[in-house]
């Protein structure tokens, strides 16, 4: 599958993606919904890319002028992408790759009081539990600074009650074929 950047100063530019059904690349369609909700706030900003398989949205983020992206993925196929990507667009300096499970990078960002100001999480649909216990964590946690966004890409038709929260709001839900994106802003 041939991705392609959807905007900002790498505009066209093609992106590697892992072979096999083990990562499931985000729609176009969905980029660039999340990037134009995204084009008054992005410039300047931290993004944190959970789950990133060939590492599309923090690419996309850093060509439409975030400072730095940080793409946290446990597939090796995958992790190739992301360095070749990166290379390949002369972007190492701008990013950082961790190749731990989420909940284990996100304990260890804590640690390190590291913080984002941007968040997009797209766990595999297969596994549910994730998405509470992200939710959950990243609430509890200071790792989404105040005003952030935090956007959490889900099957459509997956039932999803979310846990108590005291700092994040969800602000909107849309739908994009199988795909359900909540978008959720830290207080």
């Amino acid at each position: 599958m041939t991705l392609r950047v959807l905007g900002g100063e790498l505009r066209g530019r093609s992106l590697l993606t892992p072979r096999g059904s083990r990562t499931r690349p985000t729609t176009s369609m969905l980029r660039k919904a999340v990037f134009d909700i995204l084009q008054n706030t992005i410039q300047g900003t931290h993004f944190l890319d959970l789950f990133a398989g060939s590492g599309a949205m923090g690419i996309e983020a850093l060509s439409r002028g975030a400072d730095h992206a940080t793409f946290v993925e446990t597939d090796r196929q995958a992790l190739k992408m992301i360095h070749q990507n990166l290379s390949t667009l002369q972007l190492e300096t701008k990013s950082s790759v961790y190749s731990l499970p989420a909940l284990e990078m996100l304990k260890k960002f804590m640690k390190e009081k590291k913080s984002f100001h941007l968040i997009y999480a797209d766990p595999p649909y297969h596994l549910t539990s994730v998405y509470t216990e992200l939710l959950s964590f990243i609430d509890a946690s200071t790792l989404l600074l105040p005003g952030g966004t935090l956007f959490l890409e889900s099957l459509s038709n997956m039932k999803m009650i979310p846990p108590p929260l005291q700092h994040l709001t969800l602000t909107d839900e849309r739908r994009f074929g199988t795909s359900l994106l909540h978008q959720y802003r830290r207080r």
